[in-house]
């Protein structure tokens, strides 16, 4: 999930539900093909190329309006069925502290562990808390990582580590990218469907 500055946001409004104000942004970045998702906390993620157009970008929207209001009502339905959490700010403070503090030791030790299959090396390792995103790559090497994947199984954390890592190959989503993240984890196309669909329980 390369870095990139170049974005733009506005609320997309369904013709047929126009009562239904979901957010979007629109990505630029070295990539080739064009792709729509939306996010575990219901905003709409649009990425092309460099040379893809914002006005191309939204009408991609109109396009797509029967897929992104079925995904919208299937995500808003199971966010609305996840338990509540009882913890009190002291209690969640406390844990999210110690979640953070255990990410900072499982995330290197995954890094490092995957690397040399990988065939790659990396910069720094940074701990999050990234409202849209379950980690990134910089140019440099440098690498972020959410600690909500603590709430994960661990293979979904292996998925996130390797993704980043494939990026030190790749700083795109071709085709070569995703056959490199094959590679080490044949069934990542299951574990990416996983995130996207109980991401957004990963919550205290």
């Amino acid at each position: 999930m390369p870095s990139t500055s170049l974005q733009k946001q506005g609320t997309f409004q369904p013709p047929s539900e126009p009562a239904c104000s979901i957010p979007y942004t629109i990505i630029k970045s070295r990539r080739r093909t064009w792709a729509l998702s939306l996010q575990s906390d219901l905003t709409l993620q649009i990425r092309i190329p460099l040379t893809g157009s914002y006005r191309e970008a939204k009408q991609i929207l109109f396009q797509k309006e029967k897929w992104i209001l079925k995904k919208y009502r299937e995500l808003e339905q199971h966010r609305n069925a996840a338990p509540r959490s009882f913890l009190t700010p002291a209690q969640r403070s406390a844990l999210e502290a110690r979640y953070r503090q255990a990410a900072r030791n499982y995330f290197p030790a995954r890094v490092a562990y995957y690397e040399p299959i990988i065939g790659v090396t990396h910069g720094a390792i940074t701990i999050r808390d990234q409202k849209t995103r379950w980690g990134s790559c910089s140019a440099k090497g440098n690498l972020n990582f959410n600690w909500r994947l603590m709430l994960a199984p661990p293979r979904i954390l292996d998925y996130v580590v390797v993704h980043e890592l494939c990026h030190r190959k790749e700083m795109n989503h071709s085709k070569a990218f995703w056959n490199a993240v094959e590679m080490v984890l044949p069934d990542y196309k299951e574990l990416r469907n996983w995130l996207r669909q109980y991401g957004s329980t990963l919550t205290l």
